[in-house]
C-alpha cells in the first residue's frame, strides 16, 4: 500500500547531494525494453508510476556507470541504494520541466546514450532521464538551484513505504532497528 509523503527537506538535500556526487563523476539510452523485476509500484509522481522493476534496473546500471568512472580514475565506487535511486527517480522529470520552463540547455536523450554506449549498452529511459537531469543541475548556480528546490516542493509523490526511507519518514507500523550495545569484554 503507497502512503502519501511530500519529499521532505532532508531527503531533498540528500538527494541533490547525491545528484551532485555523481555529476562530479559523468554522463545514459535505452532499448525500449521493459523493466525487469516487480510491477508493483515504489513511487508515483505526476500521474506517472515508478515501478519496483525501474528501480531495480536503475539501481543496476547506475551502479554499473559509478563502478566504471570509478575504475577509470583508480577510486572506490560510490554506494548507491535502491532508497536514493526512488527518490533520483521522482526528481529527475521535475529537473528536466524546470530546465524547459527556464529555457535552459540540456543534453539530449541521445547525446546521453552515446557518451555511455561504451558502459551501458542499453540503458532505460528512466537512466537517460535521471543523467539528463544530473548533467542540467551540476551546473546550476545558488539561485538557480534554490529556484529548483522550490519547484521541487510543489510535487506531490506518493512512495512505497518500502522505500519510505527516500522521504526521511517510515511509517510508525514498521518496526525500526535497535541498536545493539556490545558488552564490555574482559581481558583474560
Amino acid at each position: 500500500m503507497l502512503g502519501r509523503h511530500p519529499i521532505g527537506r532532508p531527503a531533498r538535500a540528500a538527494a541533490l547531494a547525491a545528484v551532485a556526487a555523481l555529476a562530479l563523476s559523468a554522463c545514459g539510452g535505452s532499448d525500449g525494453a521493459p523493466a525487469e523485476g516487480s510491477d508493483a509500484v515504489a513511487a508515483a509522481v505526476a500521474g506517472q508510476d515508478i515501478t519496483v522493476g525501474d528501480v531495480q534496473r536503475t539501481t543496476r546500471e547506475l551502479r554499473t556507470f559509478l563502478e566504471a568512472q570509478a575504475a577509470s580514475s583508480g577510486q572506490q565506487p560510490q554506494q548507491l541504494e535502491a532508497s536514493s535511486v526512488v527518490t533520483l527517480l521522482v526528481q529527475a522529470p521535475a529537473v528536466l520541466d524546470f530546465a524547459e520552463e527556464q529555457d535552459m540547455p540540456v543534453p539530449s536523450a541521445a547525446s546521453v546514450r552515446q557518451s555511455v554506449a561504451k558502459v551501458l549498452p542499453a540503458p532505460s529511459e528512466e537512466t537517460v532521464d535521471f543523467l539528463r537531469a544530473n548533467a542540467l543541475s551540476s551546473q546550476l548556480d545558488d539561485k538557480t538551484r534554490k529556484q529548483l528546490l522550490a519547484h521541487l516542493d510543489k510535487q506531490t509523490v506518493t512512495i512505497s513505504p518500502r522505500y519510505a526511507a527516500a522521504t526521511g519518514q517510515t511509517p510508525d507500523w514498521l518496526e525500526q532497528p535497535v541498536e545493539q550495545q556490545q558488552a564490555p569484554v574482559e581481558a583474560p
